[in-house]
């Protein structure tokens, strides 16, 4: 029997199963927040449609009337709960607001990752939408303001992330409702710069915080490091006072570094994220966007396709669903220090006759160099010893080992003989990082992803880069020296500079690689046959095409709409690499309507060669090329 409002006192909070509101019926509470209680509901006129209803818990509130507003009208969007209908109950003048919108059964994002344990790159993939989902409501205006995994839910049926709960949001033009510096939300997700303006205008009256969509991804990089991490990067837990110190001036150690299995791109995008100035994070969603895709693009792939933590038995333990678990993930602690491993440190055999002179304090001090500092996000090799900065020193020492080794074969230390490659060590493997626009500090964020110059890819493992090798130049002092320690000599010298500095030679053109999983039933749906190039456009260039300077890295192009399925165009993201000619290949697609598709894209001239044509005046690390070619899709590229 249904139950009616008029039989009994209303507690909007508390309805029972069965109660009718509106035409819909009740068919369990979801939860209860500050402002309003959520049911689900079932559609009396269409039985086993099921619906969420949220119920302002008082008569009048204009928070709930602000979220009608934003659903109905300003935040419309894929990756948002979708708006049904509204009215008032229980009576339709006076009663308590309430609406009606899409039942997300889904998860929590952070209990998605740990009941689900999802990849990497399904991970990236579902934040890469919510970043496109904050950047259409960011251009609307609006500002959610309450970001926390509970409010982005991963869908069960097809694991699309919805953002939901707008209870607190807020959109351009809207009346103020409260009186307080900062608006509601949750302390530990609040960003440094709300914390500091609440701090230096408590008390003031009509003090009001601009909330920006820095706040918004902020708040999202929050979450996004519960999730790879099991914690919050400020411990919730902590007294007010110790919380608002932590986040204004404590840097959380990165998700890399206790969640060993987290690729070191996605760790840099997420600790950008979270950086204390908002002009130090992304500046918009498609930013976001564009550094994750870009991040999962370039990564190693069998990272990417790992999942977020180890399982471990959990045989006779009770799963969040009441299920028996046999399996849960492992949380990783808390790091107490780091563990990165120190650099690498070149060790010279003390038996040289310079390294002598230095160790009896031959050399003047004025002589000697202070220690090298390390430039960030390098690895230099450094040696146990001053190093002297005057060149013909090292080249002395060079020829001098040359002839050693002629003479006496491997070097030999205080451990006993070996050959040179172990005493030199070998170049650090190559480790996976975000690119240049995705990382703290790299760029301004109000840069674009790319300029006229394209951004320098890492270098490869076996490479020196040019701040790494020494420059010569021929001058007496060197000629001298290499003539006292003899041809042999000097012909062993020169082999070793060759080994340290060679300069930078035209690069072998790329391997065979398979497409990106996906790509073949994605360019399907898109109606991309293989084979039909159409022409695309250096995403950063203006006007009529002309020539530029593009460097080996990552590159976006930008579409026409002449494949049937991209109305309005697209942007392709991929890498260039230099060789005899300029090759492109793309694996992301992101469309104008904001949806990014695997795909297998390479570019080929205007008159349809295999990659770009390099024009007089490139050399090895750039190259001069036409702005416009085809983007051709292809099954594998060759």
């Amino acid at each position: 029997m249904p139950l009616h409002a008029e039989n009994f006192q209303v507690n909007p909070e508390s309805l029972g199963p069965g109660t009718e509101v509106g035409s819909w019926r009740v068919v369990e509470r979801l939860g209860v927040g500050g402002f309003g209680a959520v049911y689900r509901v079932e559609d009396l006129a269409r039985p086993g449609e099921f619906y969420a209803l949220k119920l302002a818990l008082r008569p009048g509130d204009a928070r709930a009337e602000r979220e009608v507003t934003l659903l109905m009208v300003k935040a419309v969007h894929p990756n948002v709960v979708r708006f049904h209908a509204c009215g008032r109950w229980p009576h339709p003048r006076t009663g308590s607001l309430y609406f009606v919108m899409d039942w997300v059964d889904g998860w929590p994002l952070d209990t998605w990752a740990e009941e689900v344990n999802p990849t990497f790159r399904e991970l990236a993939q579902a934040a890469g939408k919510l970043a496109l989902a904050f950047h259409a409501l960011h251009g609307a205006g609006v500002r959610h303001r309450d970001v926390k995994p509970v409010h982005l839910l991963i869908r069960r049926a097809d694991r699309e992330p919805v953002l939901i709960d707008f209870g607190i949001g807020d959109y351009v033009g809207a009346a103020t409702i409260t009186e307080q510096p900062v608006p509601p939300g949750t302390l530990h997700l609040r960003s440094p710069e709300s914390l500091r303006f609440h701090r230096a205008n408590h008390g003031r009256p009509g003090a009001r915080y601009e909330y920006q969509p820095t706040d918004d991804l902020y708040a999202l990089g929050v979450s996004l490091f519960r999730v790879l991490t099991g914690h919050y990067p400020f411990p919730p837990h902590l007294p007010p006072d110790m919380l608002y110190l932590a986040i204004e001036g404590q840097t959380p150690p990165a998700p890399a570094d206790f969640n060993r299995r987290t690729p070191r791109a996605l760790s840099d995008i997420i600790m950008r994220l979270l950086a204390k100035k908002p002009q130090a994070r992304y500046a918009t969603g498609a930013e976001l966007h564009a550094a994750l895709m870009s991040a999962v693009s370039f990564g190693n792939p069998a990272a990417w396709e790992a999942s977020l933590f180890e399982w471990e038995d959990a045989a006779g333990t009770e799963s969040p669903s009441g299920d028996d678990a046999r399996q849960r993930i492992r949380r990783p602690e808390w790091p107490t220090s780091s563990s990165t491993p120190p650099a690498p440190r070149l060790v010279i055999a003390p038996s040289l006759p310079f390294a002598r002179r230095l160790a009896r304090g031959d050399v003047k001090a004025s002589e000697q160099e202070p220690p090298p500092v390390a430039p960030p996000r390098q690895q230099r090799l450094r040696s146990r010893v001053p190093v002297v900065p005057v060149l013909f020193v090292v080249v002395v020492g060079l020829a001098a080992l040359g002839a050693w080794l002629l003479e006496f074969g491997p070097v030999s230390s205080a451990k006993g003989s070996a050959p040179l490659s172990d005493v030199v060590p070998p170049p650090a493997p190559f480790r996976e990082v975000a690119p240049k626009e995705a990382l703290p500090e790299a760029v301004p964020v109000t840069a674009p992803p790319m300029v006229e110059a394209i951004a320098v890819a890492a270098a490869r493992a076996a490479t020196l880069t040019k701040e790494d090798a020494p420059v010569m130049k021929e001058s007496k002092p060197h000629a001298s020296a290499l003539k006292k320690s003899g041809m042999k000599a000097m012909g062993v010298a020169g082999a070793c500079l060759n080994l340290a500095c060679s300069g930078p030679q035209v690069r072998p053109a790329p391997p065979p690689e398979d497409c990106p999983p996906g790509a073949d039933e994605a360019m399907k749906e898109l109606g991309i046959r293989l084979g039909d190039a159409q022409v695309f456009v250096f995403d950063v260039i203006k006007g009529e095409p002309h020539v530029i300077t593009v460097r080996e890295g990552n590159a976006i192009v930008r579409l026409g709409d002449e494949w049937k399925g991209l109305r309005g165009g697209g942007l392709l993201y991929g890498k260039l690499h230099l060789a005899d000619r300029v090759y492109g290949r793309f694996t992301w697609l992101r469309v104008n309507k904001g949806r990014t598709y695997p795909v297998c894209i390479e570019l080929l001239s205007g008159d349809r060669k295999h990659g770009l044509e390099r024009k007089p005046g490139s050399d090895a690390d750039s190259a001069i090329i036409w702005t416009t070619g085809r983007a051709n899709p292809v099954d594998r590229f060759e």
